[in-house]
């Protein structure tokens, strides 16, 4: 399915949730093929009123070129924003043989998003028009994620100098990814199919840097408790010079999103939105927009 037959809302994830089929929302992998473009606008108020031609990376490029030209475009309310993705993360410990706590991350589908199982029971007898259609209604087999395990010692973290979190960055730039974990999750993010060609595609549109950002493993280790678990969002900044995926974003720090899915057919009862908390970006360094934009 193509941008073009995708719904987009942006509000407090527990009310805009509910306004899509629960296996609608979009995973990371997607997200990039459609590079959220700013194709949305484009294929609806360009001059031409031409429909866009080429899907995924070659799409972004033709459109990518047309706003260089014009130099400054229209966005809608949405287009610099960030979207939340399907992707589950649940955040565990374990002992390895010398008897240590290693902390490690879990990424897997919609199924085990333990957040929007959580928001949408809450909600299940208040939405009656919401149905739980199949998987394969709404996203062809190429783009649901495989299960990943990985150890957060593997991925080469270091501390983020703007927030909490841990991370790690990559040039777009790159021939060859040696961190083997940190391909597995970029593969995660761009599809399995050709991702250094894919890198160079987003360099050569002036997307220098991916980072991706993570819970601190000792907190992870200190803070497990009695959880078996701990969830978090999985929230995508497509259109910053440097994208930035976190894997660590919580319902409070991200108090509105947008979503990007399937609309259920039936309008739901309007539900006020909570008032969102103010967003803290300072770890967004950097253009956070197009420099043409």
């Amino acid at each position: 399915m193509n941008i073009d037959e995708r719904d987009i809302e942006k509000g407090s994830l527990p009310v805009i949730l509910h306004r899509f089929h629960p296996n609608s929302i979009s995973y990371l992998s997607e997200l990039n093929d459609y590079r959220m473009y700013a194709e949305v606008w484009s294929n609806k108020k360009s001059e031409a009123h031409a429909k866009r031609r080429e899907i995924g990376h070659a799409g972004y490029l033709q459109t990518l070129e047309f706003g260089e030209q014009k130099q400054k475009r229209k966005s809608d309310k949405i287009r610099f924003d960030y979207f939340v993705v399907a992707d589950s993360l649940n955040y565990k410990v374990t002992r390895d043989i010398y008897g240590e706590l290693k902390a490690y991350i879990q990424v897997g589908g919609v199924q085990t998003n333990t957040i929007f199982n959580d928001i949408i029971k809450a909600k299940a007898g208040f939405f009656k028009t919401q149905t739980l259609r199949p998987v394969k209604d709404f996203h062809s087999e190429g783009y649901l994620p495989k299960a990943l395990e990985l150890d957060l010692g593997k991925l080469g973290l270091h501390q983020d100098g703007n927030s909490n979190k841990h991370c790690f960055e990559i040039s777009t730039n790159s021939n060859a990814i040696s961190n083997q974990y940190q391909r597995m999750l970029l593969e995660q993010i761009l599809g399995r199919e050709d991702i250094l060609k894919k890198l160079q595609l987003l360099y050569k549109v002036g997307r220098k840097n991916i980072r991706c950002l993570f819970e601190n493993p000792g907190y992870v280790a200190k803070n497990m408790g009695s959880s078996n678990a701990i969830p978090r969002l999985c929230v995508a900044w497509p259109f910053q010079e440097t994208l930035v995926f976190d894997f660590a974003g919580t319902p409070e720090e991200y108090g509105e999103a947008c979503l990007l899915g399937t609309l259920t057919e039936t309008k739901e009862q309007k539900v006020k939105a909570p008032e969102p908390p103010t967003k803290d970006t300072r770890w967004l360094d950097g253009p956070q927009i197009d420099s043409y934009a």
